[in-house]
């Protein structure tokens, strides 16, 4: 066997504070490994710094890199979206995140495209006792931001998905504290 490299981490600053990200290289595996490292390296920068929270951003769907995202998590927002697939990982991730304990919340992206889907997402948040902490509309002010580089309350603060976010982002800061009491 012969140790080989699946990819390289890193640590950056942004406006927004310190960010650690990864690139897993093509073809390759061990993406919850990667996952897991960086998590690792956060945690210790937050020990070093005092930093009180650290958010991890977990990819899309269900799998290795999801469940090391979830592992250990003080809080899990899942942002679903009212397809039959959104649907569909929404359960799964809920019920990764039941399995790690992890209390979660919801946020519906793109909530006023599909009605009877964001409602399927309401009735399962209920059966399931999870706070859906808002709905974003689908506004074009999102892709124009993403093309620009920007966050979307940056870029068109008094836009709807905008002011849907900053309501989000407010009531997730809520809860967590909540847990944190």
């Amino acid at each position: 066997m012969v140790q080989q490299q699946e990819g390289n981490w890193f640590r950056s600053d942004s406006a927004y504070g310190t960010l650690f990200h990864a690139e897993l290289f093509p073809g390759r595996e061990n993406s919850g490994k990667l996952v897991t490292l960086i998590k690792q390296q956060a945690r210790l920068y937050a020990l070093e710094t005092g930093a009180r929270v650290a958010i991890i951003d977990g990819p899309p769907g269900i799998g290795c890199p999801v469940i090391s995202a979830c592992a250990g998590a003080d809080l899990g927002l899942i942002v679903t979206e009212p397809g039959a697939a959104g649907i569909h990982d929404l359960k799964r991730v809920a019920g990764t995140l039941r399995h790690f304990r992890v209390p979660t919340v919801i946020c519906i992206n793109k909530a006023d495209l599909y009605s009877e889907g964001t409602r399927a997402i309401h009735e399962f948040a209920a059966g399931e006792g999870i706070e859906v902490v808002g709905e974003i509309p689908y506004d074009e002010h999102v892709p124009q931001a993403m093309t620009r580089g920007e966050p979307v309350p940056l870029h068109a603060p008094g836009a709807p998905a905008a002011r849907s976010m900053q309501a989000i982002w407010q009531k997730t800061v809520q809860r967590l504290s909540c847990l944190e009491a």
